[in-house]
Order: C-alpha cells, then structure tokens, then sequence
C-alpha cells in the first residue's frame, strides 16, 4: 500500500472513531434524558438524581469525567455536588465562581453560568480561555470539555460539566443535544424539587392543622382571599362563640363592632395584610351572643408560587383580661397626686400619668416614646439632663435612686423642686422598667424654711431670757438679801414679797429654758443610751433642794437604760413637782419605781393626793399651749409629753390605790 493510500486509510479511521464517539455520546445522552423521568420518582432526594447522571455519563468510554455544580448565592462560588469518573483530585483544585471580579468567572464553567448557554472546549491545552484549572486538567488526561448550564424556566440548577481523554470530542453538532441534556436534567431537578417542597408543605399543613385544631387559647383560622372564613379551630370556637358549621363561609366583618364596620376598619386590615404581609391590630370584637371582649389580632397574607394572595391566616388572643388589668392600673396610676410613669431600662417614656402631664401642661403623645431627658419637665438643661442620665443608668443596674431636683412645670407654673425617686423593678434578676416618682415638695421646703426662721427667733429669745432676764433676777436677789439688815420690821414683809416673786420668776425662767430646749434643740440633738437610775436621781435632788416637805420613797431601780438625753431629767423632775404641788395632804406622799419589759420601761411616779377623774385623765394629757393660763398650771405635764413624744414614747395616768394618782411613761430600752 502505498503511503498515500495509507494516509488516507488513516484519515478514515480517525473520522470513523471520532463519527463512532460523537453517536456513543448522543445515544448517553439519549438514554440519560430518557432515565431521568424514571430517577425523579425512585430518588429521594435531589443528589439522588444528579449522581445518576453522573454516573451514567462516565459510563461512556469517551468521557473520562463528570460533576455537578451548584452555586453559593452567598459567595458565589460554585460547589461540586456530584460527579463520576476519574476524577483524581481534580475538584479538590477546582477554583470557580461566577462573581466577575474572580477569575474563574471568565472560564469555561464560568461563562455557560452566566451566559446561560453551553460553552466547549476542544481542546484545552490551547484553550487560553479555559480558566484557572487548566493545567489541573490536563494534568489528569483531560483533552476536552463541555459546560451545561442547568435552568429550568427562571430557576437555576447549578452547571453539568463533562471532560474527554481526547481533543475535539465536542463539536458543534453535539451543542443542541447538550442543550437538550441540560434541558432535561433541569427539569427533572425541579421537578424533584417542587415535589418535595410540596410533600413538604402537605406535611407541615398536616402537623400545623394537627396543632391549631388542638390550641384553645388562640383563634386560629384561615380566610379566602375575599375575607370569608374558610377554617376554624377550637380556639376559635371557644373565643368568638361559633361553632365550624356556623361560620364556614361567614365573611370576617362578623366578628367587628358596628363602628368598626362603618369605618371599614376589616377590610382596612385585609388591605393592609395583603400590601405589607402581615398587620396587626387591637380592639373590641364580638362574639356569637353578642357579647364583646378586647382582641389582640394578627393577619397574615397567604402566597402562591407568583407572590399572589390567595387567603389570610388570622390569629386572635382574647385580651379582655389584660384590658382589664390595664384598665384598674390605669385608674391607680392616676388616682394619685404624685407624679409617676414607667420607663424601659434605656430610659424611653412608656407610660406617664396625668399628674404629671398637668404638672408639664404638655400630653402623652409629646412625652411617650421619647427619652425622658428629652420631656418638657427637663427642658433641655444639661446639668439637669446630665444627672437624670446618670441616675436613670444607676437604676438599670438595680440602684434605687433618690435626689431632689428643680424641673420645669407648665406655662402657668414656676420651676418646682421635686422629690424624684427611681425605682428598678426586676425579672428573672434582670431589669425590665424603671419607676420615676415625683412628689412636689416646694411648699414643704419653704415651710422647713420659715420654720428654720422660726427657731432662730425663739433661739434669740432663749438668749435674752438667759443672759438678761435672769441675770436681772439673780442681780435683784442678791440686792433684796443685802437691803435685808436695813429693813424696818414693818418693811420686812414687803422685802418677803419681792424675794418669793423673785423665786418664782427665776423658777419661771427656769421652765421656759426648759421649754425653749424642747422646741429649739430637740430636733438637732441626737438620742443616746441614757441610765434610768441617774435620770431618777438628778429629779430627786432637784425636789429635794426645793425645801418641801415632801416624802419620797423609790422602789427597786434596776440597772437598764433607754433611748433619750439630759432632758430626760426634767421629765423626772417635772413629774415629781406635779406630784407635790398638786397634793393637799400636808405632807405629800410620792413613791417612785420602774417596771421592766422586753422592749420598753414604764417609768411610774404615784402620789397620795385627791386623784384625777377618769374624764379628766386624757384631756389633761392632752393639754397645747393655748390651753395653759400660766406656767404654773399643767405648764409641766405639757413639758413631760413633748419630751416623751420627741423619745418614741407615751405618758397615761393611772389611779393610784387607795388614793391619789400614777403617771407613767413608757419610754424605749436600749
């Protein structure tokens, strides 16, 4: 044979072969097309079928490998899926994507992606555009390859890609029936996939019919796309009050008030459910017997496939008894004169109460919602601004917050000076809202004041009662004693006069100081632990350096000791002159003695003089300063109580037996 002969013998050869691989290819092809309805209905799920073509595929003596891809919608990067034949390694290095700034966008698998068409290679040694893992594929003998984008109708199923062990295994011829391959392998996909998700669908209808058929708490029903009901659970039934056979069919404006239907406020709602998916809502609505009760509403818009409406879920709660619960704390909140309100840990107004808007002469709209910094009360003052911040974050810790602070009233109202407290109320250990307080205490401020000015002007007068008034006493005294040895006899009773008025009125300055200490200095000084006994015994000098014949006994005296300071000695005292002076036995007799409790000592001073009628014991007790004609009369009763009082304690009368009376002071021990 002669070389030329044998050439083209060759040529023929090859064409055959090339001719023989490109029917082998189609007939694959066709059988694969053929295999995929049959693979849809035993796969169970969606790899299921791409491995079957895959491994279909390889099964061709031409086709050396074969994968599945899918894209990331995330990345963008393509994932191998499935894939068949001598692969190698090769995807481990495979690097595509169909983002344009990634090189692997503009390769053969990049491009039949985003071009939705069909791209080949024949022979990716030369091909310069093959992409990144071109020498990856050379590398494991491959010569050839095709790219199959997988769509079906507007969805994307990922990319088929298949190599051969020789140049040219891809002409143009074989690009429709790739076409057609990828066509088919789409659909079969999705209808794999719509399959499933309807399977999926009809089982989670089943399980969530199952469920709101069983939920009574909820009304929970479907409605048409018209807005008539079209199901029914028990909640539902339990709820609105009819039954399924009552209310099939029944359009959703039933279960409105009149008013509410006036207004169109139902197909309001399915207007707004239908344009933004899902509305919600709360109000009145009415039951089968006509009886109302405060809903709380959901309604949620039902698609198709398109986007289209095709029906509403609505879920109703009964919210009567919340409304109610609202209601009664609505009535306590302002049923009080101070001003409060409720705010989220971040210091946002939810609630405020009517005291307070009068206060501001401002209304909820212009308050609610906003950051309480940020109300007319703070008027933008940023000291003031700054120290509610700081006490509002405290609060949120868990710190109750108190401090007094001047805001900003209404129009017709000067700044006032607030008591403000914040109050943490807590869940679960965590902080949920913050209670602001406020009670107005300018007028309680200006009265400490004015009583401030009070007691510094009695202060002075215990000055000049003190120092001046007593000394003149005590410098007339010593004069009378002096004129004495100058007297005539006839003069010396008028000199007696001018000495015992002397005594009185030093005594008598003497019980004012005392009265100027009670309502001067009580409040300033401090109680301590006092010993009893030693009260007891300053009294008893005191009676006994007054000359009167008197008889005292004291009883047993035990060593214990009470909560007050030195005027608890003229409480001894004053009893004690009590005791004698109103006594008309020439010599008076007074006994002294304590008894002991657990928490409180009941001091008692008994006398044997005419006793007090029981209808005279509580008034005389409660006796005030414009009741008293004299120092001298119940001047020192009235003294004893206010002491007493100032040491948490009280003073009763007591008849004594057989006669006379008991005064008792019942003070704290310590």
């Amino acid at each position: 044979m002669t070389g030329d002969a044998q050439q083209s013998s060759d040529d023929s050869s090859t064409t055959e072969r090339a001719l023989e691989e490109r029917l082998e290819i189609l007939a694959t092809f066709n059988e694969v097309i053929a295999d995929v309805s049959e693979i849809i209905v035993d796969a169970t799920q969606r790899a299921d079928v791409e491995q079957h073509v895959c491994d279909r595929l390889a099964q061709t003596d031409t086709l050396r490998f074969v994968w599945v891809g899918s894209v990331d919608e995330a990345t963008d990067d393509v994932r191998a899926t499935a894939w068949a034949g001598a692969e190698d390694g090769y995807l481990d290095e495979l690097d595509v994507s169909v983002a344009g700034s990634h090189p692997g966008a503009d390769g053969l698998v990049g491009r039949a992606l985003r071009s939705d068409s069909v791209q080949t290679s024949h022979s990716i040694a030369s091909d310069a555009d093959f992409g990144p893992s071109r020498d990856a594929a050379l590398e494991r003998g491959y010569h050839s390859a095709a790219s199959v984008p997988l769509d079906f109708g507007d969805r994307r199923y990922g990319v088929l890609t298949m190599y051969a062990d020789h140049d040219g295994a891809f002409r143009s011829a074989l690009v429709e029936p790739l076409q057609n391959l990828g066509h088919t392998v789409a659909h079969g996909i999705d209808s794999h996939v719509r399959r499933e998700r309807e399977r999926e669908l009809e089982r989670r209808d089943a399980a969530f019919s199952r469920i709101v058929e069983d939920i009574e708490e909820y009304a929970i029903f479907r409605l048409d796309s018209d807005g008539h009901v079209a199901s029914w659970n028990r909640g539902a039934e339990a709820i609105k009050g009819y039954t399924t056979g009552e209310i099939l069919g029944e359009h959703v404006q039933t279960f409105y008030t009149d008013e509410d239907r006036k207004r169109g406020l139902p197909g309001q709602l399915l207007e707004a459910a239908r344009r933004d998916g899902r509305v919600e809502d709360e109000g009145w609505r009415v039951r089968a017997d006509g009886s109302e009760f405060w809903a709380s509403v959901v309604i949620t818009a039902l698609t198709d496939d398109d986007g289209d409406v095709v029906g509403f879920a609505k879920v109703t709660r009964d919210m009567t008894d919340r409304k109610r619960r609202e209601r009664h704390l609505d009535a306590v909140f302002n049923s009080t004169f101070q001003y409060m309100g409720l705010l989220d840990p971040d210091g946002t107004v939810l609630r405020v109460n009517d005291a307070a808007l009068e206060f501001a002469g401002t209304d909820r709209d212009a308050v609610v919602g906003r950051p309480a910094w940020e109300t007319p009360w703070w008027n933008g003052d940023e000291e003031r601004v700054a120290d509610l911040k700081a006490a509002v974050s405290r609060a949120a810790d868990g710190e109750f917050v108190r401090y007094e602070v001047e805001v900003d009233g209404g129009p017709d109202r000067q700044t006032a000076v607030i008591d403000f407290t914040l109050t943490p109320v807590f869940d679960g250990g965590d902080v949920v809202l913050v209670v602001p307080e406020g009670h107005d205490v300018t007028e309680r401020n200006e009265r400490e004041r004015q009583l401030r000015r009070e007691r510094e002007r009695l202060e002075f007068v215990n000055r000049i009662i003190r120092h001046n008034l007593l000394n003149g006493l005590n410098v007339v005294g010593a004069r009378a004693d002096i004129v004495a040895e100058y007297v005539e006899p006839d003069g010396k009773s008028h000199l007696e006069t001018v000495r015992n008025r002397v005594d009185e009125m030093t005594d008598l300055v003497g019980t004012m100081r005392t009265f100027m200490r009670v309502i001067v200095e009580r409040d300033s000084h401090e109680l301590h632990s006092r010993p009893l006994a030693d009260a007891i015994d300053t009294g008893l000098d005191a009676v006994d350096g007054a000359e009167t014949d008197v008889d005292i006994t004291v009883g047993p005296i035990p060593e214990l000791s009470v909560l007050a300071d030195e005027l608890l000695d003229e409480v001894v005292e004053q009893l004690l002159k009590n005791a004698v002076q109103h006594n008309d036995n020439p010599t008076p007799s007074v006994h002294v003695d304590v008894a002991a409790g657990d928490d409180v000592v009941e001091l008692r001073v008994s006398d044997d003089g005419p006793g007090i009628p029981d209808e005279q014991k509580r008034p005389l007790l409660e006796k005030g300063i414009e009741d008293l004609s004299d120092p001298g009369n119940g001047f020192g009763l009235f003294l004893v109580r206010e002491i007493v009082d100032g040491y948490d304690g009280e003073v009763r009368i007591e008849d004594n037996e057989p006669t006379g009376a008991t005064f008792v002071v019942t003070l704290p021990r310590t």
